[in-house]
């Protein structure tokens, strides 16, 4: 993450379904584990505090346990449902952007296989881990009273501070993998960072405004 250059330069070329796919899995899974908590404290304890209210004092505490093992299996079963969720959508998205990174390098005269661009950029996917603050700026809306343009702009910057730094994060893999310029290695990760900044673009003005009910 601090030192990209060295990283890719010492990075040992092995399969990517080794190493690199673990190290994918491991960021989903840690992803899927933020956005689970968001949704169990979002969502399921007022749910849960809804349904206590409707018990008499002298029998929560009979009561609780049975929606502390409730509350497990739902928290449970949304962390395996995000992991899922996370894993192939990361996996699926990852992997063509390397197809896409791949075949415009070749383009720009680089030389350098599929495998080994797919390996550089799932262990790209370590810089993702900086989504998990806008699950943070979520329960800061709902219960601290953010106001949800703050959280609309938060998500924002987050977002495109990320994609500028996985630009920069493919533009050094490509260099390494394919042996072309810097300047070469720049204007072909531009491919997918224009198109994941048109998909955040289109995500801020169709999606965001239908959390707000959900968040606020």
């Amino acid at each position: 993450m601090l030192r990209p250059i060295y990283f890719y330069t010492r990075l040992k070329r092995e399969d990517w379904r080794a190493g690199s796919l673990s190290f994918l899995f491991i960021t989903s899974w840690l992803l899927a584990g933020a956005a689970s908590s968001a949704i169990f404290i979002i969502q399921y304890i007022p749910i849960g505090g809804t349904l206590l209210e409707k018990v008499p004092a002298a029998k929560i505490i009979i009561v609780a346990p049975v929606m502390l093992v409730l509350g497990s299996i739902f928290f449970f079963i949304t962390l395996f449902i995000a992991a899922g969720l996370f894993v192939s959508g990361l996996l699926a998205g990852l992997t063509a952007i390397a197809g896409l990174l791949h075949y415009t390098f070749q383009a720009l005269g680089g030389k350098g296989q599929l495998n080994q661009i797919i390996q550089s950029v799932c262990y790209s996917s370590a810089a993702i881990l900086v989504a998990a603050t806008i699950f943070i700026l979520m329960m800061l809306t709902k219960y601290v009273g953010m106001d949800f343009t703050l959280f609309r702009f938060g998500f924002n910057t987050i977002y495109n501070l990320l994609v500028l730094y996985l630009y920069g994060l493919w533009a050094v893999a490509g260099r390494k993998t394919y042996g072309i310029s810097k300047t070469k290695a720049f204007v072909g990760a531009l491919a997918p960072v224009s198109l994941l900044l048109i998909l955040g673009f289109l995500f801020d003005k169709i999606i965001i405004s239908r959390l707000q009910s959900w968040i606020s």
